[in-house]
């Protein structure tokens, strides 16, 4: 089992908002993130504008392919509101053009899947800040 370091009472746990349509990338990236000390939020799309009103995450990693809200319409959604405008946006797809669909969205990153479990965590780290 890792151990954890122990927090100051006066820190702030660092949220990531995960944003997929896939259950178990959601849950695999959660335990991940969770073991490196972040906070986490998670959404299959549709309320993810709103998780993120509500969470103010440090970062957004966001799936691009999803059924009902794709990651480029959640993306307009976070980039027209003020209070999400600001908040990264790390890019997340198997597709082939993700640099193009990346770029589109205007994703401050991404990260092609599959993907290395510590790749993910060094680009959360990189925008987030550590845990």
């Amino acid at each position: 089992m890792a151990k954890r370091k122990l927090k100051d009472e006066r820190s702030v746990v660092k949220t990531v908002l995960v944003v997929d349509d896939d259950w178990l990338i959601r849950e695999v990236i959660t335990l991940a993130l969770d073991d490196a000390g972040y906070g986490v939020v998670a959404s299959d799309g549709i309320d993810a504008p709103e998780l993120a009103r509500e969470a103010q995450p440090a970062v957004v990693l966001l799936d691009i392919n999803m059924p009902v809200m794709d990651g480029v319409e959640v993306r307009r959604h976070l980039h027209a509101d003020p209070a999400t405008a600001h908040i990264p946006v790390i890019a997340l797809s198997a597709a082939t053009n993700l640099r193009a669909r990346a770029a589109e969205m205007e994703a401050n990153d991404y990260l092609a899947k599959p993907f290395d479990l510590a790749e993910l965590l060094l680009r959360i780290e990189k925008w987030a800040g550590p845990a």
